[in-house]
């Protein structure tokens, strides 16, 4: 029984729960649409109207409506449907949606496919003014990703060490790369500087090493050695056969050799789908962007391929070198992830530059012959495979926000574009916020495509979103021959240059001229800004009036100007004759506080206001005095007219004869009426009571009730009679009640001392019976000597 009714209060609980969020929805929705409402009506234009909400149309139909009509052009569809306006010319808001228009499941790297590691990879989006989209992207790292390393090395003098060390570690180059992946590449690049001075000294440049007497190749800004491949043998080969070079100074063209190695993609060989991955060594610092100006190349870097048919970089004379931020945005455009292999000595310069170029570049320490070069690449590999990077190239008027929980499930959700410490094979999900304020006026932003790539893979990684802004009001062809000097734009006339009114008819001399004719003395706005100045006169808005629309409509009562009892005249209420007020809702004089039947205005107790009684007086128990005719107080517990209709009750109960002249006054007649139940929990409840000749007192209830005619409607209730008892029988019978309670006590306590008594004599004769005494002795008896004996031995010490 106990868990039954547990069970039912727990369903009683989720039966009101439920009933307490379906109303709250209803409200929410009701109140969405109310507000939907009241913004369409604000409208002026289709094209507003329709950016204003999803709810919103626009009714272009000329004959629908005109300014001085007052039917709204913009409301909601069912609303202008209910108006009349034909459903061909109603133009509606289209509403927002996401379609995928290519999902493919998530695969790994197979023979003659693409891996696919973002889904949906194309999205078609319909993006409203004011609203927000959500879009879900899942992220899951593919098996086998193929890798593209390309080695770009310093083969300046002081790196000859490092080129003998990385063609002894070309065998276990490829042991490493094969434990990442079985699809990999691998080129070979090196650079050094631009060959002019003061970068290398005059007359040194086929031979720039003569300063330490030693010889080496000529200098030059950067040379492609191999295309990526998968022979190791050919690579190590390749790196033997390259030969250092020198320079001046100790900064480096690496910038050159960075650049001409990620644009050049054809020579390259760089993959569509594969992980992009450069390892720049060097022990030298960079030349950047202004430096090239010292040797002349004064042009800018125009970032494209210029590789001749040997593989060196040919205008490194012409152009100067890239800067910074034109680096990190080809290799974000291409993808390709650097990694700088610098001597400590060089670490904080570089890693300074890897800030700059963000997610793109990372850093570590190379040993003094490169003998770490293994090491740095592992490291490398794992701490891009590890981590993804949503980067997208919106550049507006949308703004983007990326959030996830980055396999957490159980955890917040981040705003964040970006995870770390990915897990191969594990799904990641993450939301994509398109949010749009209002449209933008350049109509060619409206249709644009947005790309979401992972930043670290490959340029086949990646979601492509066509975005369409929900932008504008396209009604097509109108007819224009309603508008005079002007075009029907959706059912409205846009007037020409010097032209104005509904349909473009009224001619401006200037534009002063004609809207000074609908200001009002002492204003300056046109139609008291509650109407529109057409060809010098006012169409007043939907309850205004007057030749400047200056007057205001009057206060309602009960739906009607004035409450019928008056008139309206430019804002004021004209009352009738009887009648006061603003609104004219006050009788003139006191009759309506004088209760019926008497002759005080709100019983003395009070003012009269507008037709009801307004209490100010106090009772002598300190209450005020309520009621309609303030004719009773809290203390009092009754009405003060209780007196003043008691002898009509009284005569309509006992002299149905006499009651004609007893519930009549000079002005009124009260109404009587017999019931059956009187309620005596009402304010208006009295009471007459009466002696009858054989000393019964009778009690007749009643309630009075107040019309509207200004009279009254007795309630009387049935007659209630009652003999009292004489004086001398209350006083006797509480004397026999005393006497017979001191009876009966005296019973009880002689009952419970004769048990008492008995049950202790019971106990004495069954002790006695259970003791034996000898015939000779009694058993009180106690002698008076004492006997002792003693010992019959005694031990001596």
């Amino acid at each position: 029984m106990e868990s039954k009714g547990r069970g039912r209060a727990i369903g009683i609980v989720k039966i009101t729960l439920f009933l307490i969020i379906f109303c709250a929805a209803v409200n929410c929705v009701y109140s969405q649409v109310t507000d939907s409402l009241s913004l369409c009506l604000l409208q002026t234009s289709c094209t507003a109207c329709l950016e204003a909400s999803s709810r919103c149309a626009w009714c272009s139909d000329w004959e629908y409506t005109n300014t001085s009509i007052g039917k709204p052009r913009c409301s909601t569809a069912k609303s202008l449907q209910d108006l009349g306006c034909p459903e061909s010319a109603m133009q509606v808001a289209v509403t927002e949606k996401i379609e995928f228009s290519q999902n493919e499941e998530f695969r790994d790297v197979t023979a003659g496919k693409i891996p696919v590691q973002l889904r949906p990879q194309k999205v078609q989006l319909k993006l409203r003014p004011h609203s927000t989209q959500v879009l879900n992207l899942q992220f899951r790292p593919a098996k086998n990703y193929p890798i593209d390393l390309y080695y770009l090395m310093d083969l300046t003098w002081s790196m000859k060490d490092d080129k003998d060390t990385l063609v002894s570690l070309g065998g276990k180059l490829a042991t490493t790369l094969g434990t990442f992946t079985d699809n990999y590449r691998v080129g070979f690049g090196s650079y050094a500087d631009k060959p002019l001075m003061p970068y290398v000294f005059p007359g040194h440049e086929q031979n720039p090493c003569q300063s330490e007497h030693a010889t080496c190749a000529p200098l030059y800004a950067f040379r492609h050695h191999m295309r990526l491949t998968g022979d190791i043998q050919e690579f190590v080969r390749k790196v033997n056969e390259s030969s250092v070079t020198g320079n001046v100074d100790n900064l480096e063209g690496g910038l050159d050799g960075v650049v001409q190695a990620v644009v050049c993609a054809d020579q390259v060989g760089w993959a569509h789908q594969a992980r992009k991955l450069m390892l720049v060594a060097t022990d030298g610092f960079l030349h950047f962007a202004g430096d090239g100006k010292l040797g002349g190349a004064v042009r800018r870097n125009d970032l494209q391929c210029h590789l001749n048919a040997d593989g060196e970089y040919s205008m490194s004379t012409t152009y100067d070198y890239p800067s910074l931020a034109e680096v990190s945005r080809i290799l974000l455009d291409h993808k390709v992830n650097v990694i700088f292999a610098v001597t400590q000595d060089r670490r904080s310069e570089y890693e300074r530059i890897a800030t700059i170029l963000e997610e793109k570049a990372r850093v570590a320490t190379l040993a003094g012959n490169s003998s770490n070069i293994l090491e740095i690449v592992e490291r490398a590999y794992h701490d891009i495979v590890s981590k993804v990077v949503l980067r997208d190239n919106s550049t507006g008027p949308f703004a983007l926000e990326y959030s996830s929980k980055c396999g957490n499930f159980s955890g917040p959700e981040l705003k964040t574009s970006q995870c770390d410490g990915i897990k191969e094979g594990q799904i990641y999900d993450f939301k994509v916020s398109f949010s749009l304020g209002s449209c933008p006026q350049n109509k060619s932003l409206w249709r644009q495509k947005v790309v979401i790539q992972d930043a670290l893979a490959s340029e086949a990684s990646q979601t492509e979103i066509e975005i369409e802004l929900m932008c504008g009001c396209d009604c097509g062809k109108q007819d224009d021959t309603y508008c005079n000097q002007g075009v029907n734009e959706c059912g409205l006339c846009k007037c020409d240059a010097g032209w104005s009114g509904e349909t473009c008819d009224c001619r401006e001399s200037t534009g002063d001229s004609i809207n000074s004719q609908c200001i009002n003395t002492g204003e300056n706005v046109p139609c008291s800004n509650r109407g529109d100045c057409i060809c010098g006169s006012c169409s007043c808005d939907p309850g205004y009036s007057g030749r400047f629309c200056q007057c205001s409509p009057c206060d309602k009562v009960n739906g009607t100007e004035c409450g019928e009892m008056g008139t309206c005249d430019c804002g004021s209420c004209v009352c009738r004759p009887g009648w006061t007020g603003d609104t004219c809702q006050c009788p003139v004089g006191d009759a309506l506080c004088i209760a019926p039947g008497s002759k005080e205005v709100c019983g003395g107790h009070g003012y009269c206001d507008c037709g009801q009684c307004r209490c100010n007086g106090t009772a002598p128990d300190g209450f005020f005095y309520r009621g309609t005719f303030c004719e009773s107080s809290a203390g009092a517990g009754g009405s003060g007219l209780c007196d003043l209709y008691e002898p009509c009750v009284n005569a309509t109960v006992e002299a149905p004869s006499d009651a004609v002249n007893l519930c009549r006054t000079n002005v009124t007649v009260y109404k009587t009426e017999q019931v059956s139940k009187v309620d005596i929990a009402s304010d208006h409840y009295c009471f007459v009571r009466t002696y009858t000749s054989d000393s019964s007192v009778c009690t007749i209830p009643y309630v009075y009730e107040f019309n509207k005619d200004n009279t009254v409607t007795l309630s009387i209730g049935e007659k209630i009679c009652r003999t009292p008892l004489p004086a001398a029988v209350v006083p006797g019978v509480a004397f026999f009640l005393v006497v017979l309670l001191g009876i009966i006590a005296l019973l009880i306590w002689k009952c419970c001392t004769a048990l008492k008594d008995k049950r202790e004599y019971a106990r004495f004769e069954e002790e006695q019976k259970h003791t034996v005494y000898a015939l000779e002795e009694n058993p009180l008896f106690r002698p008076a000597t004492t006997r002792f004996r003693v010992p019959s031995m005694i031990k001596e010490d």
